[in-house]
């Protein structure tokens, strides 16, 4: 299909700011509902729970120093730099504890008023005194998972490096620095392309092939670390590093764990997300890692449906090609159950992305309808929730408007003239945007002609719904209403549709300008 052809199709109805601006809203709020999910970072407490989850950090809270925060750090002074190995122990320990129990962003404040940072950070390269290393790293860890302001406050006081050559350290140091440098690099863009500056990459290449393979909790802690260097696309992470980190993700999209597929699948989200680099989502399409992405969207954990979904649908924002790509990868053929899971965020997403497929070729749009999935998304819009209806909505809507003659009788089978009616009272003024535009391309498809489409407009409220919609406080919703007004439902029917419908033994069959004539159910 020629490139002029593929433009009259792909996003059509959508222009490329609108598109940019969905994905840009969906990212905000997927960042604040996905956040146990994404966690940018982790807290260190001293027991993990029974599942041997690390879990999400609590939220700070603004709670000034108490006396026993004070306490604790005037009783350390002396002993935090004491030559004495079993002194010092004991104060960083105190401190450790301090930290993980009083999860206060003013008791990590504490803690750098008073001087102790430098010290810990020294304390990294006691390489004759691992456990110094060890409960000094973990201080820095939950210092980590505060403020950006603190975050920086460990950057600046020289502890990358160290902690970066710990990760090649005995598995409780390496650990810990990896847990430390997640929480940094996670903080902003900033600070992650300064963790990758760092020379990160080659010891957690290490850690991937390793032999043997080091345990589950240590890859896991690999594997969110590596989301995090992926995290942010203003400006998305250097594309040396990401060429470097795909290879990895490669190997661990397959592991058994859910934990690293959820991260790495998160990674694929980050880096495909449209608002960041062309060349990035390049560079994930040509690893080959695309097929084995798709094969996530079998998995019944919905921790990897979200974020491996969110990843196919950015994928398919892109061009007619990388729609393809997908469709190609067998993608749509785990739709069916996605769009019936009893996980709301699944259907949510799994309508996202089906709605920029239905907004590309008429060949993908075909692919929609063989695959048995517009009928799946009516049902989502009339059972789900409001957020999960307005994606099922877009899906619907762009069906629609993007679809040939045959794809829109298909659309009348399925029912989905009363649906494009009850999207004109939507709460969204972009889905009635996108409904208006529906209903325009099915009447304007039928050359004028399809009267008992105006008349099933009519009869599911939809003239009354324009008329309603013409004092819209959103001018061009506003204007629109009163244009198609006046085009399809103005005068007498017979004048304003030209000719009636020519009955056939179960169908009607209408005359299209520039197609043979196609057949629509009676509606």
């Amino acid at each position: 299909m020629s490139d002029s052809r593929i433009r009259q199709f792909k996003h059509k109805g959508k222009d490329d700011a609108e598109l940019r601006r969905r994905r840009a809203e969906e990212m905000v709020e997927l960042r604040k509902s996905k956040r146990s999910e994404a966690v940018a970072k982790r807290r260190q407490v001293p027991e993990l729970d029974e599942n041997g989850d690390m879990g999400a950090p609590p939220p700070h809270s603004p709670q000034s120093s108490d006396p026993h925060t004070h306490h604790v750090l005037e009783g350390v002074s002396t002993s935090i730099t004491s030559s004495d190995y079993n002194t010092q122990l004991s104060a960083v320990v105190s401190i450790r504890r301090l930290l993980s129990t009083n999860n206060h962003s003013s008791t990590y404040d504490e803690v750098l008023k008073h001087g102790y940072l430098p010290v810990l950070v020294q304390l990294l390269e006691r390489s004759d005194q691992p456990m110094l290393q060890y409960e000094a790293a973990w201080c820095l860890t939950n210092i980590a998972s505060g403020t950006s302001e603190q975050a920086l406050a460990i950057v600046n006081n020289g502890a990358i490096g160290p902690l970066v050559s710990l990760i090649s350290s005995a598995p409780h140091l390496s650990t810990q620095s990896l847990w430390t440098l997640g929480n940094i690099a996670g903080d902003s863009t900033h600070l992650r392309d300064f963790v990758i500056r760092s020379n990160i990459l080659p010891p957690l290449m290490d850690c991937v092939v390793a032999s043997p393979p080091i345990s589950i909790r240590h890859l896991r802690l690999v594997s969110w670390v590596m989301s995090n260097l992926c995290r942010y696309n203003q400006p998305s992470p250097p594309l040396e590093a990401v060429l470097q980190l795909l290879p990895l993700m490669k190997i661990l999209i397959s592991h058994d764990d859910v934990e690293v597929c959820k991260d790495v699948c998160w990674s694929l989200s980050f880096l495909s997300d449209g608002g960041g680099s062309v060349d990035h989502v390049t560079a994930v399409i040509d690893s080959g890692i695309v097929a084995h992405l798709v094969t996530m969207l079998g998995k019944h954990q919905s921790s990897i449906l979200v974020p491996a979904l969110r990843a196919v649908g950015n994928l398919a924002t892109g061009s007619a090609a990388q729609t393809q790509l997908v469709i190609n990868h067998g993608a749509l053929m785990y739709f069916p159950t996605l769009l019936v899971s009893t996980e709301e965020r699944v259907k949510k997403e799994a309508s996202w992305a089906l709605s920029n497929v239905t907004a590309g070729t008429p060949e993908q749009i075909e692919a929609v309808a063989d695959a048995q999935l517009l009928p799946l998304l009516i049902d989502v819009f009339s059972t789900s929730e409001f957020v999960t209806k307005r994606e099922a909505a877009w899906a619907i809507a762009n069906f629609a408007i993007a679809g040939l003659p045959q794809q829109l009788a298909y659309f009348v089978k399925c029912r989905g003239l009363p649906l494009l009616c009850d999207l004109l009272i939507f709460r969204d003024n972009q889905v009635i945007k996108v409904a208006l535009n529906a209903i325009l391309a099915i009447l304007r498809g039928a050359n004028g002609h399809f009267q008992e489409l105006a008349m099933a407009f009519e009869e599911g409220g939809a003239c009354h719904m324009l008329e309603q919609l013409e004092t819209h406080e959103n001018p061009a919703i506003a204007e629109m209403a009163s244009a198609m007004i006046s085009e399809f439902f103005c005068g007498d029917s017979d004048e304003v549709m030209n000719v009636g419908p020519v009955a056939g033994a179960a169908q009607y069959e209408f005359g299209v300008s520039g197609d043979a004539a196609i057949s629509f159910p009676p509606v």
